[in-house]
């Protein structure tokens, strides 16, 4: 069913209905709700591409979408083209090794080894030194700081992890053939219960500010995430980098 209703859908069906999400998303900060179901044509995409030999297949729609998706961030202003094109190579690559990771270890791979890769991402360029330049998923939503106060116990970057859920769960739930409600509900659940959450949390969310502060100085005022820090992706970078390795092993020994 799901590769009927791929089929169906056709990549560059998928590129635009992401790619205005996701534009619409970044364009609309102050109620960035299309954010959170913009990754979910994406993912439908990456579905095609498993279902061929050929990793590469499709990428350039993928690419597309999100060099799009990043231009809106930086409101389109052609100064920033260089970086709209620069993150866009760079989160291919989560689609990218996924597909790798898929021909190697089959169908025990799921497309929450997205999410893994797309924060694992994340946490390289906040290591590098142009972190203040740079683009995070959690910027799309960061105008709404009554939905984050939760942020103070996941990082910053949790927010990322709140968007690219949303939307998984979107997908299962609009693009794996006919609607499937019980995901569409988790769907609703998952992209208001964040929210509502935040009502009842007395805390501060952490900023972008408090998150390159801490990277950039290594430290910061702020008690358990000093210490801690953006947790979230630190963990999703190593298991992002174990899954990998296994692939390189488990593809070395399909070859012998």
């Amino acid at each position: 069913m799901a590769k009927k209703n791929n089929e169906t859908l056709q990549p560059w069906l998928l590129f635009l209905i992401s790619a205005i999400l996701l534009s619409a998303g970044w364009m609309m900060k102050s109620f960035p709700i299309l954010i959170f179901l913009g990754f979910a044509p994406l993912f439908a995409i990456a579905d095609q591409a498993k279902e061929k030999d050929d990793f590469w297949i499709n990428t350039e729609f993928i690419l597309l979408t999100l060099f799009t998706a990043f231009f809106a961030a930086y409101v389109f202003n052609s100064n920033h083209l260089i970086a709209a094109i620069l993150h866009a190579i760079i989160f291919t690559l989560a689609f990218l090794a996924y597909s790798f990771c898929y021909q190697s270890l089959g169908s025990r791979l799921g497309k929450f080894t997205i999410i893994f890769f797309w924060l694992g991402l994340e946490y390289v360029l906040l290591k590098l030194p142009w972190r203040n330049e740079s683009v995070f998923l959690a910027d799309a939503v960061a105008l709404k700081t009554s939905w984050l106060t939760w942020t103070f116990y996941t990082g910053y970057l949790g927010a990322s992890l709140w968007i690219l859920c949303t939307s998984l769960l979107f997908y299962l739930a609009i693009f794996k053939g006919k609607l499937n409600i019980p995901f569409l509900v988790l769907t609703i659940i998952c992209l208001i219960g964040p929210a509502l959450a935040s009502y009842f949390i007395s805390m501060e969310g952490i900023n972008r500010d408090q998150m390159i502060t801490l990277y950039t100085q290594g430290k910061s005022t702020l008690g358990a995430y000093a210490k801690q820090g953006e947790l979230i992706p630190r963990t999703a970078a190593w298991i992002s980098v174990l899954i990998l390795l296994l692939a390189v092993v488990k593809h070395q020994t399909k070859k012998k």
